[in-house]
């Protein structure tokens, strides 16, 4: 009995052995996994790892080298073992395969050229970018400029600190967006993509835009150095200099206003990678409001009437305002709207009729704006309106200070007959005629009522109260401490803008907000005549001088000249506006044997060569593009209805002659600045006979846009012969949608700068001279 005991004692000893060195051996031999087992060293392993990501500044172009090289997790010591790859396509994908590394730390990095988001164009010099990761429980890794501003700092807090290398990731993530003023928890950097949604991917892209714009300012500083050097910066003290910061901030705080901002992302869009670019224009404001803020206690206050030294142009200041003294009152004895006016400007008057309130009113430059903020109360509400606009605190005697607090649905229809709610456009032009954003709100605002020592020089009368806000949640909050003003221009399905001033600095700023929140109005008288606000900065969008009129009625002293094209021979009239020449006569080119991308794709309006002698030939976005041009030359871009492409980084000749292009949005903008604004362009640009229902412009720089009409996917012509043109840009909008400019009888001064249309619509065509 013994023996069989000790036999069997002897056969499970056996087993046990057994079972612990296959466990053993199976521990070493797993394979495709993304990290091994450890021992008592702490060394990992990773066998046989595919792994994959995306590589952007803006996104990397097809072709740019890849590497994953091994790094000790606790020496951040580099273990000699390299894997190589390539970026896929131009959308910065890359993949690097079969990798095998003795510890589960790699250091990725990517090196080439890439898509510059604020240019639009492919970058004029390479630039390398790293990311540090653990591959113990992943196979995907990205590569961007957070992971890069974080790698250095990472290697310096695990090797100097001896952090732990996920304790060092959090905490250097942490410090990167901390110095561009985010603060938040988010996915790890590697998880961040700057072309999908949320708080995380849009503080990448905006960080990967201060960069780029720093890089790119005049000093000619090269990105890759920038990127370096803040790399370094952040490694040692965990921040950014104030000098690195206040570069960035002044490209931040003009950015919105004169259009950087929308430009960059019309760049993004127009590549088609993403559904929605996230928003990233809040992370810039709020950045160059946290460094504007920062140095605010060092700033010299500005005296009445008195601009920036970073504004270009002089402020134009109403005599009766060179005595104002700024008020040391905090606040206002008498708590009445009419008490916080400025005493030394000559105000005019206007009479609600809808409830016979009576509002102060006051010119600035050439704008006329109401002195104080609506308090029309909707007694005849439609369902709609209802509980749509508030007094602060729901307390009836801030509405007789402030004025009513609206949501933008209730602020679209608010103001009274003859008077509008004012655009993005026509908020800017403000901000101009006082000086610039920089200044705007220490001039704008009351001499009183703005908490702690924040009250404003009111130099031209317009009187800004700290009326607050009600949020979202439906708080009120703010109230002496900061403005809110609504646009009229919407942003996106949710969001539109609004104007803030604050209590603690001296810029007046345009972003974007949610439109449930509730926020004070200003009317703007609505412009009398085509003449005068032609003239006006008023309808202008940028600094941009408006040109003088060169052609009348009676008069034309506009620079013209004839170009021929050598395709067909036909001559067309062109005409100089500003620095730009266009075609001024829609292009008439029809030859589909020498531009195959017209065939199938080019029309007279009603098939009838009468209009097309006229108004010249409607065409498919693809035949405005010349696709198949594209497509067979040396850019390899397949574009075109159904198709979202990356056009060339270099101007879209299309199908305008040699020498000449088919405009973006951009030069469409540039003209309609050159103009007056959109406000108004239509009624300057148009031609002076032709249109119908009191449709004809004044033509007033010899542009002659005629009223050609389109041909609409089922073959119907519509619109020609009195009632709107519309003009292709060579901007893509999306895989079925590209920009186009309208201008219509309907519409009368206005034109359409940045409206999509189908691709297979049939629009006119005109080049502009490169």
């Amino acid at each position: 009995m013994k023996r069989n005991e000790s036999r069997i004692f002897r056969d499970i000893f056996a087993f046990a052995l057994a079972f612990a060195f296959l466990s053993m051996f199976s521990a070493c031999s797993d394979d495709k996994v993304a990290g091994g087992s450890s021992d008592d060293a702490g060394v990992y392993a990773v066998k046989d790892l595919d792994v994959a990501g995306v590589s952007q500044k803006g996104p990397f172009v097809k072709g740019s080298a890849v590497t994953v090289q091994g790094i000790d997790c606790k020496t951040m010591e580099l273990t000699g073992e390299i894997f190589e790859g390539t970026v896929k396509s131009d959308k910065g994908d890359f993949g690097v395969d079969d990798v095998n590394l003795s510890a589960t730390c790699a250091l990725f990095e990517v090196t080439g050229y890439y898509f510059n988001e604020v240019t639009g164009k492919k970058s004029a010099n390479e630039v390398t970018l790293h990311a540090l990761s653990d591959l113990s429980d992943r196979k995907h890794v990205n590569i961007n400029m957070l992971t890069e501003l974080e790698y250095k700092r990472v290697m310096n807090l695990v090797s100097e600190e001896k952090m732990s290398f996920a304790d060092a990731k959090k905490q250097a993530e942490k410090e990167v967006l901390a110095s561009f003023n985010v603060n938040g928890d988010y996915a790890l950097s590697e998880d961040l993509n700057i072309f999908e949604n949320g708080d995380g991917n849009a503080a990448l892209l905006a960080v990967s835009v201060l960069v780029q714009v720093s890089g790119d300012s005049s000093k000619n500083v090269d990105v890759a150095e920038r990127v370096d050097n803040f790399g370094t910066a952040i490694a040692e003290n965990g921040t950014l200099d104030n000098s690195a910061k206040t570069e960035m901030a002044d490209w931040a705080t003009t950015a919105e206003s004169n259009g950087q901002m929308a430009k960059i992302r019309r760049n993004l869009e127009n590549l088609g990678y993403a559904e929605e670019i996230a928003s990233f224009e809040n992370v810039v404001e709020e950045f160059a409001t946290g460094v504007a803020s920062s140095e605010s206690s060092s700033s010299v206050a500005l005296g009445a009437g008195t601009s920036s030294s970073s504004s270009s142009s002089e402020v134009k200041q109403s005599s009766s305002s060179s005595s104002v003294i700024l008020s040391s009152s905090e606040g206002s004895s008498n708590n009445t709207k009419d008490s916080y006016l400025n005493p030394n400007i000559n105000y005019g008057e206007m009479t609600d009729p809808r409830d016979g309130q009576v509002y102060k009113t006051v010119k600035i430059g050439d704008q006329v704006w109401m002195a104080q903020n609506l308090n029309y109360t909707y007694l005849q509400s439609t369902e709609n309106m209802k509980s749509t606009n508030f007094c602060y605190d729901n307390d009836p005697e801030n509405c007789a200070k402030y004025g009513r607090l609206y949501s933008w649905a209730a602020a679209m229809e608010s103001c009274p007959s003859d008077w509008h709610l004012p655009s993005k456009d026509e908020w800017n032009a403000l901000f101009m005629a006082v000086g610039g954003e920089v200044t705007a709100g220490k001039i704008l605002k009351s001499q009183t009522g703005w908490n702690n020592n924040g009250n404003g020089t009111d130099a031209f009368g317009f009187s800004a109260l700290p009326a607050g806000e009600r949020d979202d949640s439906e708080y009120f909050r703010y109230d002496g401490d900061y403005a809110y003003f609504w646009s009229a221009t919407k942003y996106d399905s949710r969001n539109a803008y609004c104007v803030r001033l604050y209590h603690d600095l001296e810029l007046a700023k345009l972003f974007n907000l949610e439109n449930s929140f509730v926020f004070s109005i200003r009317c703007l008288k609505d412009y009398d005549s085509v003449a005068s606000s032609s003239s006006s900065s008023a309808a202008s969008s940028s600094s941009v001088e408006v040109l003088p009129p060169c052609k009348t009625e009676t008069e034309d002293n506009c620079e013209y000249d004839t170009l021929t094209d050598d395709r067909d021979g036909q001559t067309y009239k062109t005409v100089k506006i500003g620095d730009q020449v266009w075609m001024a006569e829609n292009l008439n080119y029809a030859d589909s044997t020498k531009t195959p991308s017209l065939l199938g794709r080019s029309w007279c309006y009603n098939d009838s060569s009468k209009y097309c002698e006229k108004y010249g030939r409607l065409y498919t976005w693809a035949a405005a593009i010349d696709s198949v041009a594209l497509y067979d030359g040396d850019y390899g871009a397949d574009c075109g209805y159904g198709k979202s492409c990356m056009l060339p980084l270099v101007k879209v000749q299309g199908i305008c002659p040699n020498g000449w292009h088919l405009p973006e949005t951009t030069e469409w903008s540039t003209l309609f600045d050159e103009v007056g604004g959109r406000l108004t362009a239509g009624k300057v640009l148009k031609s002076q006979t032709g249109w119908y229902n009191d449709g004809n412009g004044i033509d007033a720089v010899g542009f002659t846009a005629l009223p050609g009409g389109d041909r609409d996917n089922y073959g119907k012509f519509s619109g020609a012969g009195g009632c709107y043109a519309n003009f292709w840009t060579a901007t893509n909008g999306s895989d079925l949608e590209a920009y186009y400019v309208n201008m219509s009888c309907s519409y009368g001064d206005y034109a359409h700068p940045n409206d999509k249309s189908g691709k297979y619509y049939g629009h006119s065509v005109r080049c502009v001279k490169d």
